[in-house]
């Protein structure tokens, strides 16, 4: 397990940080931690249909809208 986990003299400079720092390293944390498990999620049928999606994108069987178009439809 040496290597895998930070020691008590690491843990001990983390708590030393600025408060702002110490939280910039939990988002960053959070967001690998998000990213990990949005890629260990996805099912096998999304996998396929986000496949075909992209196949259609590559092969120009799909067209898209202006982003304005699509702000303009869900403004209230």
């Amino acid at each position: 397990m040496k290597g895998k986990y930070m020691t008590k003299s690491q843990i001990s400079e983390l708590h030393k940080l600025p408060t702002k720092d110490k939280i910039k390293i939990i988002q960053d944390l959070w967001d690998d931690i998000a990213i990990e498990n949005s890629l260990n999620t996805i099912s096998a049928d999304h996998k396929m249909i986000l496949n075909e999606r992209i196949e259609k994108i590559n092969s120009g069987k799909t067209t898209f809208k202006p982003w304005s178009e699509i702000q303009s439809k869900y403004k209230r």
